[in-house]
Parts: C-alpha cells; sequence; structure tokens
C-alpha cells in the first residue's frame, strides 16, 4: 500500500476551528469521524509544533499534515476514453471506479490526475460523476471556459441523458412508460449526514422513460431537469425502483458505511451501480455538440440474468423489496 502526506495551510478565514473539522472541511468526502480516527492514530502534525488532538484549535498560517495509506488507488487510464479534445474543453467517457478528483482514498485513479500526468495540461472540473457512474464528463482547459460551462450545467442549457437498470418487483414500469418525478431532495443521513440524500425541500425534477423489461427488472432512460446530489439514485429509490447495485440508496447506509470502512460484507452484484451518462448536448460558441459514451457491457449482461440472492445482501435492509 502506497502512503502520501498531503500538507494544509490555516487561512485567516479557518482560523479557530477544530482541527477534525479543518481536515474534514479540506479533504473531499472526508468526515469528521475519519479526521478524528487519523488524528488519535498518530497519522496527524502540524506546525508549529503542538501535540495534536480532535478538539485542537488551528492558527492562521499552521501547517496541517496528515499521512494516509492508499489502498487499491489504481489508476484507470487505458479505460478512460478521450471522446473529444477541443481547444476549449475535453469530453471523456469515464469508467466506473474512476473518481473525478482526489478524495481522502484516492489520489491517482482520477480524471483530473490523469489530465495532469498524461496530457501535461491543467483540468478544471465543470461538473461531476460519483464514482460508480460511468458515462460522459466534461472538463474545462481554463477558469473562463470552467465558469462558463458552470453556469450552464447549473442553469440546464447543458442536455443530460442517462440509462440505469432498476429493480422493477412491483411492475412500476413497462416498456414505453413514462413517469416524472418531481419529489424535493435534501440531505437525509443518519450514518452518513453528509452524504445521503432524500425527501427535503429542494426542487428536483427527473423525466424518466422505460425503455424495456425483463424478469423484475427495467432498463430506463432518464433527463435531468435539475441537478441535486445523487439525484436519480435518490429520486428511483424514492420511487421504490432502485438501481441496481446501489451500495447507499438500494442496500442502505449501514451496508455503504461498512463497505468503506472495509469491514466484511456479504457477496453482492453487480460490483457497481448501473447507472450510466449516456449522452450529453449543448452550445459551445454557436456550435452545437453532442457527446455518447457507449453502455458498458456489463449493463447487458446483469439485465438478462434472473435476480438472485446475490443482488440482495442478507443482513442489510433491501429497503425497497416487498
Amino acid at each position: 500500500m502506497e502512503k502520501r502526506i498531503r500538507q494544509f495551510e490555516v487561512l485567516q478565514n479557518e482560523d479557530g476551528m477544530r482541527l477534525d473539522e479543518f481536515l474534514a472541511f479540506k479533504i473531499a468526502r472526508f468526515s469528521r469521524s475519519q479526521a478524528n480516527t487519523c488524528i488519535k492514530a498518530g497519522a496527524v502534525a502540524i506546525t508549529p509544533y503542538r501535540p495534536t488532538k480532535p478538539a485542537l484549535k488551528v492558527r492562521h498560517g499552521d501547517i496541517v499534515a496528515i499521512s494516509q495509506t492508499m489502498s487499491g488507488d489504481v489508476p484507470q487510464y487505458y479505460e478512460l476514453e478521450l471522446l473529444s479534445d477541443h481547444p476549449d474543453f475535453w469530453c471523456f467517457s469515464k469508467p466506473a471506479g474512476m473518481t473525478v478528483h482526489p478524495t481522502a482514498n484516492i489520489y491517482h485513479n482520477t480524471v483530473t490526475r490523469f489530465v495532469e500526468t498524461q496530457l501535461q495540461a491543467q483540468p478544471y472540473v465543470v461538473h461531476r460523476l460519483d464514482k460508480d457512474t460511468s458515462g460522459i464528463l466534461i472538463m474545462a482547459k481554463s477558469p473562463d471556459v470552467s465558469k462558463i460551462l458552470g453556469e450552464a450545467f447549473l442553469t440546464h442549457k447543458i442536455q443530460k441523458e442517462y440509462l440505469a437498470i432498476v429493480y422493477n418487483a412491483d411492475d412500476a414500469y413497462y416498456p414505453g412508460a413514462e413517469n416524472h418525478i418531481q419529489i424535493p431532495l435534501g440531505h437525509a443521513g443518519r450514518l452518513l449526514p453528509n452524504m445521503t440524500m432524500g425527501m427535503g425541500t429542494l426542487d428536483a425534477h427527473t423525466e424518466v422513460h422505460c425503455i424495456d423489461t425483463f424478469d423484475k427488472f427495467a432498463k430506463l432512460r432518464l433527463i435531468l431537469h435539475s441537478g441535486r446530489q445523487h439525484q436519480i439514485r435518490v429520486h428511483l429509490a424514492l420511487t421504490a425502483t432502485p438501481i441496481l447495485g446501489d451500495k447507499l440508496y438500494f442496500f442502505g447506509e449501514q451496508f455503504y458505511k461498512d463497505f468503506l470502512d472495509q469491514k466484511l460484507v456479504p457477496y453482492y452484484t453487480p460490483f457497481r451501480h448501473l447507472l450510466h451518462a449516456h449522452k450529453i448536448s449543448f452550445t459551445w460558441k454557436d456550435e452545437t455538440f453532442s457527446f455518447t459514451s457507449p453502455i458498458p457491457p456489463l449493463f447487458d449482461e446483469v439485465y438478462k440474468t434472473p435476480p438472485s440472492d446475490a443482488f440482495f445482501p442478507t443482513g442489510y435492509a433491501r429497503l425497497f423489496m416487498k
């Protein structure tokens, strides 16, 4: 396992923060409880030197260093497909398992790291895909382009289309069926409060078209009319048709937390959630662009497989089974 040391300078507006709070603020997807564990394990140091503890107040100008062990951080660069190298942006087809930018446990296996090391360029993140979501990803080549494209995503001037395989136990969907899910969303986690989404007050709209059904599965085409965190995954789960393989919204928070903590969890399949960012369309400098990412073979492999116990890990909440 590889080790790395990350250093962060305490800025003026961060003066007085607790050490665990400061680390959670600085490192993406790094909780205060994870920071507590690292601090108590002696993996965090501060300059000028002071004995570290979670409640220690950091000071403006301090340098906080954290030593992290990188587990399974293997680049998937050979699976990342560059679909377009435009003067202003790149368009990639991202594989499942690769993150967009570094997180608490992943440094190398990211799209931004690929751009830095393989393309020898500076990437600017415009939008994101979850680690297990495959498909189309746009990355800007300058801050100005990033700002304009980012605003286009926020105002829904960029059209995004997804494909998903869901558990259709109650035959909610049939070929040709359409649905508009407009359930407001918000943070609703118990074990993972900053990650898990549920019903809330933020407007959210997902348009659903059923392409086909097989046994207790349905193949869906989804169009986003808003961009809330985990929107498609949450909307489908809340309407009792969760995405196959979704460790958080199908199997439940306890399963996902145990998975993140590298505890032994029951065998499950598929190994990723079956959500794919299939198509993206937008206008840039009076030119219309449309990019499509091929559907991973795994989707059809799973779709034509009759459901078995392997789809539903025992010992955890099978949230939407009846």
